[in-house]
């Protein structure tokens, strides 16, 4: 059954993506123990760029009439984070990005063919972030550079899951105002809704995040903190329309993450992130049949030094 153009692949593509940003395998050294309590603070030096590369790599596997139907993606990009201005109490940062591609394979089962595409438009939109010196980001938005290039609704999507990865793992993490010492845990929960005009797709997702301080880390002759994630609880939950179907979409899933970050800016030298979702679509108008969908995201942004 050809459930799906390559319209909505995009679709759903750009919804589930750049869920994340890299995952933790493979490891660096582990932090030293028995330290003195560390504290974090966002101060980067204004004026200057900061260059990191990002790659995620996306496996959705549709499950339709006991037979699978995987699609991989791979989304590579550069960014660049400018400090504008840096105040003893907020910090503002400019995010953009260049060459952006995404690689689709395994699409033949939908009578389509793999490819290769850029995206220079997101080249035009830039994310401006407001945050504490504690890292929380108090406001952000999309602003396009170039008059012709409207900040349309999916590429402020694409760039916003770009940037945060997806499963809405922020660039940066809010830190407590408190000495961090190893084994320190804090939560933070979240609520965020995706709207796109292809495929009228809404969705919800919902997350409570645990993090864990690990310790400082010598590395690259940096001294940094090494901050774990992990998903307490993570939901999923919409509607979209396609091929002149209504679905339901739900899901859960489970998140992993792992921070170096630079004590000196307090902005990361690597993010790592794993994200495996269970995703369910429901055809209104077929019955009510349901679709399942397995995603596999695996992502890694590093900093260039």
């Amino acid at each position: 059954m050809r459930l799906v153009s390559i319209g909505s692949v995009c679709a759903l593509l750009l919804t589930a993506n750049l869920l994340a940003q890299a995952p933790p395998k493979g490891s660096l050294l582990q932090p030293m123990r028995n330290q003195q309590a560390a504290l974090y603070r966002l101060q980067p030096t204004q004026g200057v760029p900061y260059t990191f590369d990002n790659t995620v790599h996306i496996t959705q596997t549709l499950h339709v009439m006991d037979v699978e139907q995987p699609i991989q993606s791979k989304v590579t990009m550069r960014q660049e984070v400018v400090p504008t201005s840096v105040s003893d109490s907020i910090v503002q940062l400019v995010l953009r990005q260049r060459g952006v591609q995404l690689e689709l394979s395994g699409l033949a089962q939908m009578g389509a063919s793999d490819s290769t595409m850029s995206l220079p438009e997101l080249e035009a939109l830039e994310t401006h972030m407001e945050c504490t010196r504690l890292g929380k980001v108090v406001r952000q938005s999309i602003v396009a550079t170039d008059s012709s290039a409207a900040a349309s609704s999916i590429r402020r999507q694409a760039i916003e899951q770009l940037t945060g990865g997806g499963v809405r793992v922020q660039f940066l993490i809010e830190f407590p105002d408190d000495p961090l010492r190893p084994g320190m845990q804090w939560t933070r929960a979240s609520s965020d809704t995706i709207e796109m005009g292809i495929a009228n797709q809404r969705i919800v997702t919902t997350m409570e995040l645990r993090y864990t301080y690990s310790g400082m880390l010598d590395t690259l002759g940096r001294r940094c903190l090494v901050v774990q994630v992990e998903s307490v609880r993570y939901l999923l939950s919409g509607t979209s329309e396609q091929m002149g179907m209504t679905m339901g979409i739900s899901g859960d899933g489970v998140l992993r993450a792992r921070y170096i970050i630079e004590q000196a800016t307090g902005l990361p030298l690597l993010i790592e992130t794993a994200a495996q979702i269970d995703q369910r679509m429901t055809l209104y108008d077929q019955g009510n049949t349901v679709v399942p969908m397995n995603i596999d995201i695996q992502g890694r942004m590093v900093r260039r030094l």
